[in-house]
């Protein structure tokens, strides 16, 4: 895998562990939300430059745009 990669992770008692990843944000939030409704854990999806953060449950979705810090 190379380039940049959304990041599918799951949510562990020891924190998140890596799950896959996927070149599409459409195609890593689809991949998580079917895990999620698979196995009733919970998932996230990250950005490669951490600006996007999803959250997928049995319960429903949410997403984030985290602000970047500003360089002086």
């Amino acid at each position: 895998m190379q380039g940049s990669m959304y990041t599918i992770e799951l949510l562990t008692r020891q924190g998140w562990s890596r799950a896959e990843a996927h070149e599409q944000r459409e195609l890593a939030e689809m991949q998580a939300l079917l895990k999620s409704q698979a196995d009733g854990q919970t998932y996230r999806v990250t950005s490669p430059e951490l600006s996007t953060l999803c959250v997928f449950t049995q319960q429903g979705s949410r997403c984030w745009e985290l602000d970047q810090p500003t360089v002086a």
